[in-house]
């Protein structure tokens, strides 16, 4: 392997300035080609020595996957890059998990470090609807397209009966419509959701939560997530320390909520004549 990689290396010093190789990556990498919808896909690539100053690689390749591939795949963590110390090859290593069931392209990398404008291609990964838990095989939850019977996207002009009454502006507004359950509404949609169960701790609830939705995804003090689509399940104590607060989200409606915010504070202005 380290003759191949000197081979390489060699090769492309020799070759005129300015001049890209034909394939100036190799050992690229998906770990699997079939997942469920809440298994992570690591994909990983090796190139030839950086050849373009100034560029960041980490942040190229985040921008290429929101930019290229955020219908489909959403980045977990930040890309990784290193430069072996003998070579100066490149290795980048990104994770990602599915946003939809299907067959789902995997993000086009544009190599920005490299000269000649290329890019990486990784293929296809076929996407089950269904979850992996442990060893066992579940179907996908009701919470992926509905809260406690409330659809993700319910406009709140359709649901006033139902949830009385709120609180907030036409921007953002909350209703509590029964007890322990909070709902989230981005102007006039149902966005977010929070369940707080009292008298029950993170720690006594974490094999049943594990039990419904698998590993969870991000671990981080006090706090565990799951990706599953595109909702996010956040599990941390409650506020007030007597409890669990299970706070839902669905990230494509947020994005479509904070774009139209951006819309209309930024580009509209920008953009008035």
């Amino acid at each position: 392997m380290m003759t191949r990689l000197l081979l390489l290396v060699l090769a492309i010093a020799l070759l005129p300035a300015g001049e890209a190789p034909r394939s100036a990556f190799f050992n690229q990498k998906v770990s699997a080609r079939t997942v469920a919808l809440n298994q992570p896909v690591r994909v990983e690539l090796t190139t030839v020595p950086k050849q373009v100053e100034g560029v960041n690689i980490e942040a190229a390749i985040a921008d290429a996957v929101t930019l290229g591939g955020g219908q489909l795949w959403r980045l977990i963590g930040k890309p990784t890059s290193q430069t072996d110390d003998k070579t100066r090859t490149v290795r980048v290593s990104i994770i990602l998990l599915p946003r939809q069931v299907g067959d789902a392209p995997l993000p086009v990398i544009p190599v920005s470090w490299l000269a000649g404008e290329q890019v990486a291609e990784f293929g296809s990964v076929k996407v089950e609807p269904q979850l992996i838990v442990g060893s066992d095989v579940k179907p996908l939850p009701a919470e992926l397209t509905a809260v406690s019977g409330f659809a993700w996207g319910a406009k709140l002009d359709e649901l006033k009966d139902t949830v009385g009454a709120t609180t907030g502006d036409a921007e953002r507004s909350t209703a509590k419509p029964k007890p322990g359950l909070e709902l989230g509404f981005r102007r006039g949609e149902l966005v977010e959701a929070a369940i707080e169960a009292s008298d029950l701790t993170l720690e006594a609830a974490r094999a049943s939560f594990l039990a419904r939705w698998g590993s969870p995804q991000i671990e981080e003090a006090g706090a565990i997530t799951w990706v599953i689509g595109w909702t996010r399940i956040t599990a941390a104590p409650a506020a007030d320390g007597k409890g669990v607060r299970l706070s839902l989200a669905r990230e494509d409606l947020l994005a479509r909520a904070v774009s139209a915010k951006i819309t209309d504070k930024v580009f509209g202005l920008l953009e008035a004549k």
